[in-house]
């Protein structure tokens, strides 16, 4: 019945920022932003789901400190207290049974904010995803994350084999495994669309030499992605350009940037194929389809190729209202809508979460 109800009648973040926007628990940053995205074009393109999740998600930001973010926020980005077969699927099938697991940790660790089964569940979780990774060639990377950002906002974490490890460093490691296998990412101009609490971002810049990045998103996200990356990165520049809507201008500041934050809409900025690839972790099944469009449409003008992590099959339903059925979204289906001249280059359910596919494209130099 709730999810009936703010189907029809959906909060929307305008009018609650309206009424917190004066606290003196806000961050300058973030108000910055959330200002600059209430006045934008971009914010008629937040879905229904995203409008309810907005308002949550700054109700945490007043009610708690930004150091427990961990089990608050950012458990909706990345953080897995709960476990099903159907996601672990790929990471028990790689477990030899007849080779003992020879590692040190606390299994029973407990974690701030979670229940005895919680703790139990993400603790195994983090065993399996340790395993899984030691296995591949990526492993060699995960010194190379940092605990500053990793560990800084209560991420829960258990210490196996003197690492100490969460679910976004292994995850973020897989996510470059796949994105590898559709583009080198050194020196490379990367977009990404809605990077959530950076992890990923903080993970490519960590291993890879690449020449700019832009991160593309809403707040509070953007202002969480931008605050932990200024914070991993104090030697890079960093720069909000969200207000920025001279498109010369726009592409000579990415230019001079290591790392940019903008908004959805100025994609239309940008007027040649200045990506080499872009990346979309775990963010499009959350949108409408007329918004995933927007993307595909601007992606294709000016980006080389493409990586997206998508559920297989997921229903949105806080899309549409009273007259619009709730859009399901299913790649097999054809439900997203991929331009034809797109050419397929992987496509492979994950190692985790199993219940998602990582998708590439590359995308020809003519759009149509």
């Amino acid at each position: 019945m709730k999810k009936f109800i703010q189907k029809i009648y959906p909060k929307r973040f305008g009018n609650y920022w309206k009424k917190i926007r004066k606290s003196k628990k806000l961050d300058k940053d973030l108000v910055f932003i959330s200002d600059n995205f209430i006045g934008s074009k971009s914010y008629s393109m937040v879905s229904n789901q995203w409008h309810i999740y907005n308002v949550n998600h700054y109700k945490t930001l007043l009610e708690n400190d930004i150091k427990n973010l961990g089990t608050t926020i950012f458990g909706h980005y990345h953080n897995f207290f709960y476990l099903d077969k159907n996601l672990l699927k790929n990471l028990h099938s790689s477990i030899d049974d007849k080779k003992a697991l020879k590692i040190k940790l606390n299994i029973l660790k407990l974690h701030p904010g979670c229940s005895l089964e919680e703790n139990i569940n993400h603790n195994y979780l983090l065993l399996l995803l340790f395993y899984n990774l030691k296995k591949t060639k990526y492993f060699k990377f995960l010194k190379r994350l940092k605990d500053k950002t990793f560990l800084s906002y209560g991420n829960p974490f258990i210490e196996i084999d003197d690492f100490r490890i969460t679910s976004d460093k292994i995850i973020s490691l897989f996510d470059l495994e796949y994105i590898d296998k559709v583009s080198d990412l050194k020196k490379k101009n990367i977009l990404e669309i809605g990077a959530g609490s950076g992890r990923t971002s903080d993970c490519i810049m960590s291993v890879k030499n690449c020449s700019h990045y832009t991160i593309c998103d809403i707040p509070p996200a953007i202002f969480l992605s931008y605050k932990r990356l200024k914070l991993s990165f104090p030697n890079k520049k960093i720069t909000l350009l969200i207000d920025e809507n001279n498109s010369e201008n726009f592409i000579k500041k990415i230019n001079k940037n290591d790392i940019s934050f903008i908004f959805p809409h100025q994609l239309e900025l940008i007027k040649k194929k200045y990506y080499d690839i872009t990346i979309a972790i775990d963010c499009l099944h959350e949108m409408d389809k007329e918004t995933i469009n927007y993307y595909f449409k601007n992606i294709s003008l000016i980006s080389d190729k493409i990586y997206f992590s998508i559920w297989k099959n997921i229903k949105n339903w806080y899309s549409g209202g009273i007259l619009k059925k709730t859009e399901k979204l299913s790649f097999d289906n054809h439900d997203y809508p991929v331009p034809k001249n797109w050419k397929l280059k992987v496509k492979k359910e994950l190692r985790f979460p199993s219940t998602y596919y990582g998708i590439g494209y590359n995308i020809p130099k003519k759009f149509s």
